[in-house]
Order: structure tokens, then sequence, then C-alpha cells
């Protein structure tokens, strides 16, 4: 009979986070894979092909006499239409389906017991559509808080503040509210809202070294892979062939590091979850109080009261919160400018002599 480890519940500081979410990637590292893989895999390989068939046709366009002739290419426009529907395949079979298998599995291991691939699809079958709904959802909120970055004035200095919290902190927490707590679309929603509100900063600090992290594992080789390419597609007889090699490369280097990445960052906010429930819920102790008899996994999680919180959806200090994001963004950003600017004047002043 398997021994289930009790899993100790504490506040976790931002290095322990990570630290635990390392370690349950090691030692989960093909079961986590896997879960992304199996659908994800499939989806890369089609994709692939329909951008090749898009990409191909592009030289007889670059060729064509008439404009006109744009229109009667069949090629170019499966492509196109073939990108399209996979790509909302994909949103909803990963970002929805394959996510919350993963936030499953992460739970479940994080919590004692050893979860394979199929126990975790299999978790999910009561949640996936609240939480593809509850996706859907997140994207038209993300539609209105852009036209309110547009209204003058308060929109422009909380608009982008918003939009960057609700994407950043709130969207993640989604599938772990969903799955684990067995919330509905709405629900889930405000919920994560209202955890991810609570320690604002420190949630946002995270996030951002997430963010660096998957700068250095995903973006970093991915950048490095396209400019070698970029550099070998002169070696080409046909420029065509050039680019349908480069297309097929660069997206097996993406898939490869999207697969090494992916389950790290959501083993990362499934902790994210449970912390907040600790610091602000006592989450820990309240685990303590189920039936001894029952395993404590994600499954019983649920079980758990959740505090009904009675806040408005903003607050005034909030709003400066997101003011104060906003400024940071935009000044992030004409840093970022400023830097690239002077290294590009650097460089041409150099090659100039």
């Amino acid at each position: 009979m398997e021994t289930q480890i009790q899993p100790a519940l504490r506040p976790l500081r931002l290095g322990e986070l990570l630290d635990q979410a390392i370690r349950l990637y090691r030692r989960n590292f093909v079961t986590f894979i896997g879960i992304i893989a199996v659908i994800y895999i499939p989806l890369m390989i089609l994709q692939t092909a329909s951008t090749t068939l898009m990409t191909s046709s592009l030289g007889s366009l670059a060729t064509a006499s008439r404009p006109e002739e744009i229109f009667t290419n069949y090629a170019y426009w499966g492509g196109v239409l073939s990108t399209l529907v996979i790509t909302f395949v994909q949103f909803i079979l990963v970002q929805g389906i394959a996510t919350g298998a993963l936030t499953r599995a992460v739970a479940d291991n994080y919590l004692g017991k050893q979860t394979s691939i199929l126990d975790a699809y299999r978790g999910i079958k009561d949640s996936w559509v609240s939480l593809l709904g509850a996706l859907l959802i997140i994207v038209l909120l993300f539609i209105v808080l852009f036209i309110w970055w547009l209204v003058p004035c308060i929109g422009w200095f909380t608009g982008l503040g918003m939009m960057a919290f609700l994407m950043a902190a709130v969207s993640p927490l989604v599938a772990p509210v969903v799955v684990l707590e067995k919330q509905g679309a709405f629900a889930s929603i405000r919920r994560a809202w209202d955890l991810a509100r609570r320690r604002f900063w420190p949630v946002l600090g995270t996030v951002f070294v997430l963010y660096l992290f998957s700068l250095l594992i995903v973006n970093g080789p991915a950048a490095i892979a396209n400019a070698l390419l970029t550099l070998a597609i002169g070696s080409f007889g046909d420029p065509t062939a050039g680019i349908v090699v480069t297309t097929i490369i660069q997206s097996l280097v993406s898939l490869v590091f999207v697969l090494l990445y992916y389950p790290l960052q959501m083993a990362a906010f499934t902790l994210i979850y449970f912390d907040l429930r600790v610091r602000t819920e006592g989450f820990d102790i309240a685990l303590l109080t189920l039936d001894a008899a029952q395993p404590v996994d994600a499954a019983n999680v649920s079980q758990v009261p959740v505090p009904q919180s009675n806040e408005r959806l903003i607050t005034g200090p909030e709003l400066g919160n997101f003011a104060i994001l906003t400024l940071g963004a935009i000044g992030l950003y004409v840093l970022f400018f400023s830097l690239i600017t002077a290294a590009a004047f650097f460089l041409t002043s150099l090659f100039i002599r």
C-alpha cells in the first residue's frame, strides 16, 4: 500500500516558493510535460503545417502580376483559415483542458499524492467547461478594460494597470480556483481577483520573476535560433524554401522550450494559490480539520470552506495601485526604448567611423 506524504503547508517566501515549484517539477518531470505534450504536440504539428502552407504560397504572391491574384490563391487563404482554427482549438485544449489537468496534477503532488497523466485529466471532468467559460470571460473583460483605458484622466492612469493585473496575476489563478474549489466561471474570476488583491505587490513581484524566467528559458533560445536562421537563410538558393525551413525550425524550437517551461510556470502559480490561502484564510489549519480518514489531495480541497468577501470590486487604494502600476509600466517602456535607441546610435557611430 502506498504511503502518502502529508504536506507541510506554510507561508512561503519568494525563494522558497520557486524552490518548491522547481522541486515539484523535477520530481514529476515526465508527468507534467506529458500532460501538456499529449495535446500541445499534435496541435503544433498541425499549426506548423498550416503556417508552412501559408508561407510557401507567399512566393507565388510576391511574383504575382496582378493584385487580384491574392484572392484566388487558395493555398494562402487555406493556410490563414487553418491557422486561425488551430489557434482557437489550441486556446480551448491547451489553455483550458491541459492547463486544468496540469493544475490538478501539481496540486495533488504538492499535497502528497502521486498522480498520473490519465488521473490528472480524469480529475477535471467536472471543471473544464467552467474553466473555458472563465477564460472567455477574461478575454471580454480585457476588451472592456482596454475601452476603459481610453477614458480621459482616470482611465489613462489606471486602465493599463488593470489590464496588466488581470492578465498577469488574476488569469493564472483562475485554473486553481476552478479545478480545486469547483467554482463556476463568473465566481472563479471574482475569487481569483480577491485572492490576488490581498497581496497585490508580492504577487506581481513573483509574476515578474516568472516573466524573467520565461525570457531566459523560452524567448532567449528562440531569439538566438531566429538570429542564426536569419543568417543561414541566405544560403538557400530558393528564398521560399529557406523561409519554409526557417518556419519549421522555429516552430520546433518554440515547441521544445514551451514544453519545458509551461509546467514550471503552472507549478509556481498553483503554489501561489496555496500560499495566498494559507496566508489569508488559514487554509493549512482548515485542511487539518477534515476527516482524518480521507486522503489529503486536490479532490478534498473544495471541502475547505471559502470565506465570503463583501469588499467592493475595486477600492480607492487599489485604484492608486493600478495608477502606480500604469506609470511604472510606461516608465519601463520608455527606459527600454531609450536603451535600445542609445545602443542603435552607438553601433551606428562605430560603423560610420
